[in-house]
C-alpha cells in the first residue's frame, strides 16, 4: 500500500538548522516532524544505513532491509540530511558547527548481560539477544553449535531460536 500521499509536505526553509544524532526512531520521527516545518534536519548515524535498532536487533526474517529501507525512505524524502556512518564523538564539536538545537536520539542498544563463565572470551558465547541477534544479523557468526540454550521467554526466545532451527534444518 502506497503511504506517500499521507506524509507531510516538505515547507520553504525556516533558516534554523537541527542536528540529529542516531537514525533510530526517535530521532526520524522528530526530523519527520520538523522537516515540514522547515528546519533544516541533518541526521547523524554510525551505521551506514538509517533505521536504528529496527535495522541491527531484529532478524531478517521478522523485518527485512526491503522494508525498513522503503520506511526510513518516507522520511528521509522529506529532504532531510542523512550522513550515515557518521559517529558523533563530541558533543562540544559539534556545538561549534553553528546548528540551532540538537537532538540525542542514540538509543540503547544494550542488554542485560549474564555472569557466565567464558562469556569475556571471544564472542562463542552471547549472553543477551542485544549483542547476538546483530552478530548474526551482519555475518560475524558463520555457524551455530548444535547445544544453544535460550533462555527467556515471549517473542526474544522465539526469535533467538529460529536461527538455530534454520541451521539445523540445513545440516
Amino acid at each position: 500500500m502506497d503511504v506517500k500521499h499521507l506524509m507531510p509536505r516538505p515547507s520553504p526553509k525556516n533558516g534554523k538548522r537541527i542536528a540529529i544524532i542516531g537514525g533510530g526512531p526517535a530521532s526520524l520521527a522528530v526530523a519527520r516532524d520538523l522537516a515540514p516545518l522547515g528546519y533544516h534536519c541533518t541526521v547523524f548515524d554510525s551505521d551506514p544505513k538509517a533505521g536504528g535498532m529496527m535495522r541491527t536487533q531484529i532478524p531478517k526474517f521478522r523485518l527485512p532491509d526491503s522494508v525498513i529501507d522503503e520506511e526510513t525512505d518516507y522520511i528521509l524524502n522529506l529532504g532531510i540530511e542523512f550522513k550515515g556512518g557518521q559517529r558523533i564523538d563530541s558533543l562540544k564539536k559539534l556545538l561549534t558547527e553553528d546548528y540551532d538545537a540538537i537532538f540525542v536520539g542514540s538509543g540503547a542498544p544494550r542488554g542485560r548481560e549474564l555472569d557466565i563463565p567464558g562469556a569475556r572470551k571471544p564472542r562463542k558465547i552471547f549472553t543477551s539477544a542485544s549483542t547476538g541477534f546483530p552478530a548474526c544479523s551482519f555475518g560475524h557468526v558463520e555457524k551455530i553449535g548444535k547445544r544453544v540454550i535460550v533462555l527467556g521467554g515471549g517473542n526474544t526466545r522465539w526469535t533467538a531460536a529460529a536461527p538455530r532451527a534454520a541451521s539445523a534444518a540445513r545440516t
